[in-house]
């Protein structure tokens, strides 16, 4: 018999990121989910990775303990591929897990990606716990996408993550279907709960008028519209697209200034972005590289920009487009993942195809549609705010934390054996939102 949904569960979560400051989506939603966790009366202990030193970090019913590796993992790092290495920092995360779990028995055990999923699953079997894991991210076939080759060693973690073993949360009805495809992962193990954010921070502007006006003349000029990218500088995110697209609306709207907030991650990244350079040297002075910058930082760009593009060759959800929605900005993105289900085409934004390139897997996005949104909102201001006024009305309405705290309460409640009292969902339902 399960828990009465009126108990409190007591719940530990193991994830290599924590906290938005962490790069990537995974951060926030684990930061996100622990905090909304606690809010709602369950205990909540938090195993994530650090470079640092230990840390425990403490709020009113939740605890977090960051975690570096272990002398015997640091004095085997450099001989260790990078799943290697993930592995035997699941051997530490087990060692510190089953501290935790002589302090207190968790109702459920949770982990995010497969990056530790191996010691969730160990520590699972060892107590009797119920174990679930949550997927941000497919490297099958996705990454073949954009012209990467997915490491076997992490194809393998992939096999063992989706092997039916284990119930699955995925972030967005897209990523439930490949991993259905790819993986042929039974429905009834896969859940699909979309990512969300505390939006209120977002909704109003926490600077004066005169302070934005200042910050959007360093960067444009009085009669420009100002478009916006934040995300990594990567293939998998159209930056091509962006370039290629920018050309176009350049000529035909010279007054437009293009901001690319956002750092490369590999040695190939930084390379692309430097051909990109030199293959749109003419536009440079409107395109501008603004670096990887803060929260804060994204916040005031996000106030003094007109429109907002998430051109991603594929996305599983995409936080960055209900930040930027929240914020009032209409969104034109790609049809492809998650963003095709955060975006109402015509009513908070537009969205444009992926297609196949003829070379292989490689899919291109439609550069000439992505130019003509663009255009559309940008000439047409009344539009556009209509549009980014919608957009924060869905984002309350679909993407709002309390929703995915309660989705996830539920798949947990199903796991006890006890009625959920929100009702979860599997692949082949609407994802809950």
């Amino acid at each position: 018999m399960g828990r009465p949904p009126s108990v409190p569960l007591t719940v530990l979560l193991l994830a290599m990121e924590y906290t938005p400051n962490v790069a990537g989506g995974v951060g926030t939603y684990v930061y996100e989910l622990a905090t909304g966790l606690a809010r709602a009366g369950c205990r909540v202990t938090v195993l994530a990775y650090t470079p640092g030193e230990p840390t425990v970090l403490r709020e009113p019913n939740l605890t977090v303990h960051l975690v570096p590796p272990s002398r015997a993992s640091l004095a085997q790092a450099g001989r260790l591929s990078l799943v290697q290495g993930l592995r035997a920092f699941n051997e530490d995360l087990l060692v510190h897990g089953r501290e935790r779990l002589r302090e207190e028995r968790p109702d459920v055990i949770h982990f995010h990606q497969w990056h530790t999923s191996r010691a969730a699953r160990q520590l699972g079997r060892e107590s009797g716990v119920p174990v679930l894991g949550t997927t941000h991210y497919i490297s099958e076939p996705a990454e073949r996408w954009w012209g990467q080759t997915p490491d076997p060693e992490i194809l393998e973690e992939e096999r063992h993550l989706y092997d039916g073993a284990t119930p699955i949360v995925s972030v967005s009805a897209s990523m439930s279907q490949l991993i259905r495809d790819t993986y042929g992962m039974p429905g009834a193990l896969l859940h699909t709960i979309h990512c969300a954010m505390d939006a209120r921070p977002n909704l109003q502007p926490a600077h004066s008028p005169e302070t934005y006006a200042r910050l959007r003349a360093t960067v444009a000029g009085p009669d420009d519209r100002v478009v916006l990218y934040t995300g990594r500088l990567h293939p998998q995110k159209g930056i091509s697209a962006i370039f290629a697209a920018a050309e176009r609306v350049l000529a035909e709207r010279p007054a437009t200034c293009f901001l690319l907030a956002g750092g490369t991650d590999s040695r190939e990244s930084t390379q692309m972005v430097q051909e990109l350079s030199r293959r749109y040297a003419s536009i440079l002075g409107r395109v501008k590289l603004l670096g990887k910058l803060p929260r804060p930082q994204l916040g005031l760009l996000h106030r003094i920009a007109d429109i907002a593009v998430v051109p991603s060759i594929y996305e599983p959800f995409g936080y960055t487009a209900i930040e930027q929605m929240a914020s009032g900005l209409p969104l034109v993105a790609t049809r492809s993942g998650g963003p095709s289900e955060i975006v109402v085409p015509g009513e908070t934004g537009l969205l444009v195809p992926v297609r196949p390139s003829g070379q292989g897997d490689l899919r291109e996005v439609d550069v000439d549609a992505f130019a003509a949104a663009q255009l559309s909102l940008l000439e047409d201001p009344a539009r556009a705010r209509r549009m980014g006024e919608a957009g924060q009305q869905r984002v309350l309405e679909h993407f709002g934390l309390e929703r995915m705290i309660a989705a996830n309460l539920a798949v947990y409640r199903t796991l006890l054996g006890a009625p959920p009292p929100f009702p979860h969902v599997s692949v082949n339902q609407e994802a809950v939102s």
